[in-house]
């Protein structure tokens, strides 16, 4: 991985690499360390004062990035310790957004989402493991809902999503791309349009089935 930062840094301008110095906390501290090494390498003197403190505060960046309970909520802020404006950061959905969706749209769609996370981190294999926990999950949440009738299924499918949220996000996230992993955030204006047609079209079908929505 520091090669590719090594590398990148090369084609940058005396002024980039400087804002991405210092502007730290906006960069991936492997962007940021790449920064300094090709400033150096080309003359720039940094004193010893300020290369210990660029480095004390990458230090702090990655811990306050790893140091996470995994209790994750809709009003829970840690994730985004973790996130941030680098262009050379993987983009991916962020760890709120995949529990909106696991709650509101199943674990299956929540587990799509997670894929395509892994999948920009080249974990192929994971991404599989993913969506197979998604299917499984989802298939056995309606399963029980079929044969054990809850009173309530909206309570029902809320509450089944809050426990495929947490798993996916202990567990998968936690495993497989890392508390610690910096990122940009992606846009889930798509994930939404699509979780919204999909739910429209059950009510129309349930609707026009004879049926009532449940």
């Amino acid at each position: 991985m520091e090669s590719k930062f090594n590398f990148l840094a090369t084609g940058r301008t005396n002024e980039e690499l400087l804002e991405r110095i210092d502007n730290r906390q906006k960069y991936m501290p492997e962007t940021v360390e790449a920064s300094l090494a090709e400033l150096q390498s080309r003359g720039h003197e940094f004193s010893d004062e300020e290369v210990k403190v660029i480095r004390e505060d990458l230090q702090a960046h990655r811990a306050n990035a790893a140091i996470v309970s995994g209790n994750l909520s809709m009003f829970n802020d840690e994730y985004k310790s973790a996130i941030v404006e680098d262009p050379d950061a993987p983009q991916m959905y962020s760890r709120r957004v995949l529990y909106f969706f696991t709650v509101f749209f199943s674990a299956l769609f929540g587990s799509i989402m997670l894929l395509l996370n892994a999948r920009k981190l080249g974990k192929t294999t994971e991404a599989l493991y993913i969506l197979m926990f998604g299917v499984v999950f989802t298939l056995v949440q309606v399963w029980i809902g079929i044969h054990f009738h809850p009173k309530s299924k909206d309570t029902y499918g809320i509450i089944g999503g809050l426990i495929g949220a947490y798993c996916l996000d202990y567990f998968f996230w936690k495993r497989y791309i890392g508390y610690g992993t910096f990122y940009r955030t992606r846009s889930f204006v798509m994930p939404l349009v699509i979780g919204v047609a999909i739910v429209a079209i059950v009510l129309v079908a349930t609707f026009y089935g004879g049926g009532h929505p449940a």
